[in-house]
């Protein structure tokens, strides 16, 4: 097995386990401490999110590009840039650390909307948290070295052991009585615990040495075009992805704002297998390009997005079958039926935000990052006002559909120049790709929930029924839709499943 499907097979599983193990926690916060606590929690996410991609200056893309493809033939440059990498982000925790405390204040006094919660306590809540999860900047930098040797077990081992003890020990101190602060300090230990492994980790392929924080004008003048551009690229795709989270804490309850951002959250998590697609294919791609292996790179493209627009349909059709039952477990039905159009509508969103994945990281791979640097800002004038229109107009369903209209300026700005500056394929052809499982989806996932919504009937049964006969038919009429480089390849999977387990 390559070492890509092997990094595929590790980043799925591993982020698998992150979306069970996610769920663990948010059914006992809310019955146990309120919606107004998950929503200041979720609020705090978002806020840390938003300055994470301001600060984040797009090392950690660069990092993993520079790495995959110096490490082995110039370590002494591979070191001076982990060094300079790590001065940047060091100093901007502790700069963005005095942002969190010296703002929460004002969070509190005229952003979010308290009803049950003492001003005080909700301040001290945000200091916490924020600080202690703001160190998600120097893990990414450690993450993303890791990344770039293409090691991605270790990385999910990492991700999957910190969330499942955060998870774990919530839910030990809810059960044994403990209050809110208990679990804001075990929050906050975890994301402690988790850049220190991090580091160690880190340290381990590439010396403490390297890590020391130390600056370098030759790094930054080799790597400032590229940089400027991811960095560009972070920032504007935190703002798109986080102001429809950021206007409902302002306009509605901060109850809602929780139970928006989990569903999100919850449905973004669809795109593990394209994260754990393009989470490996990137390096690939760098490696490849660098060593001008065109006819090899276009292959591994085609058969990843392939993958990629097959793979995840099924699973973006699954969330809104399965909403209903899950969200009157977790918190109530009436909060349930709440979410449902805005989940809908941000399955659809995620769904095409996922199928330009892999081309965006090609773009990346090829050097061309100004191309979604551009894009996103462009959408500033045109999404970001309908966003806020839509909010204000028709709550939180309009903010689901935000997403959706978000992907729809994506598919009309980057996808026409990636598929000529970067993949030298028809444009045409790669819409009739998309058009083609679109016109699958409604045949099969739309008629199995119109079936389901003419009856009026949405027990687990007969969702999961409709759902399991909607998916044999589209498995069936996919594999005549993919292209030869993914039939292929799944046939020889298949031929050797057969020789090493049917056979023995």
């Amino acid at each position: 097995m390559s070492k890509l499907s092997k990094n595929i097979i590790y980043n799925l599983f591993g982020q698998g386990l992150v979306l069970v193990i996610g769920f663990v926690a948010v059914k006992y916060i809310f019955h146990r401490l309120g919606g107004e606590v998950l929503g200041i929690i979720y609020f705090i996410s978002t806020l840390n999110t938003v300055l994470a991609a301001v600060l984040e200056m797009g090392i950690t893309s660069t990092t993993v590009r520079e790495v995959s493809g110096h490490f082995e033939s110039d370590k002494n440059y591979t070191k001076d840039l982990i060094q300079t990498f790590s001065f940047f982000y060091w100093s901007i925790y502790f700069l963005a650390s005095l942002i969190i405390f010296f703002l929460a204040p004002f969070f509190v006094a005229k952003w979010i909307h308290l009803d049950t919660i003492n001003p005080a306590t909700a301040i001290t809540i945000i200091r916490i948290l924020g600080i202690a999860a703001i160190t998600v900047l120097p893990s990414s930098l450690y993450a993303s070295l890791i990344r770039g040797l293409q090691r991605m077990e270790f990385i999910n081992l990492i991700e999957v052991v910190t969330l499942g003890l955060q998870q774990f020990g919530v839910f030990l101190i809810l059960i044994l009585g403990g209050g809110l602060f208990p679990v804001v300090y075990w929050f906050a230990l975890i994301y402690i615990f988790r850049v220190i492994i991090y580091l160690f980790f880190s340290a381990h392929f590439f010396s403490f040495s390297a890590l020391i924080p130390k600056f370098s004008f030759y790094v930054i003048k080799r790597n400032l075009k590229f940089v400027l551009q991811t960095s560009l690229i972070s920032i504007f795709a935190a703002i798109h992805t986080q102001t429809d989270k950021l206007i409902i804490s302002k306009l509605l309850p901060i109850g809602i704002l929780g139970y928006y951002s989990f569903a999100y959250s919850s449905v973004s998590k669809g795109l593990l297998l394209s994260d754990a697609i393009s989470g490996a294919a990137y390096p690939s791609f760098s490696a490849l390009y660098k060593t001008g292996q065109k006819d090899d790179l276009i292959s591994q493209y085609h058969k990843l997005q392939d993958l990629v627009c097959f793979g995840l349909l099924p699973i973006f059709a699954f969330i809104p079958f399965i909403s209903l039952p899950l969200f009157s477990y977790l918190f109530n039905k009436e909060i349930a039926h709440l979410l449902l159009l805005p989940i809908a509508f941000l399955s659809l969103g995620f769904y095409m935000n996922g199928t330009v994945t892999i081309p965006y990281r090609f773009s990346l791979a090829a050097g061309k990052p100004e191309i979604t640097a551009k894009m996103n800002f462009y959408a500033l004038f045109i999404v970001l006002p309908a966003t806020a229109i839509l909010i204000h107009f028709f709550g939180l369903s309009g903010a689901g559909f935000s997403w959706v209209f978000y992907n729809i300026f994506g598919y009309f700005y980057a996808i026409p120049r990636m598929c000529k500056e970067c993949l030298g394929i028809k444009v045409r052809d790669w819409y009739f790709h998309i058009f083609k499982i679109f016109i699958l989806a409604i045949l099969t996932f739309g008629l199995g929930w119109t079936s389901i919504a003419l009856r009026g009937s949405y027990s687990l049964f007969s969702l999961m029924l409709a759902y399991l006969i909607a998916l044999i038919f589209f498995l069936f009429f996919s594999y005549f839709l993919i292209g030869n480089e993914f039939r292929n390849t799944l046939l020889y999977y298949l031929k050797l499943f057969k020789i090493k387990f049917i056979k023995a």
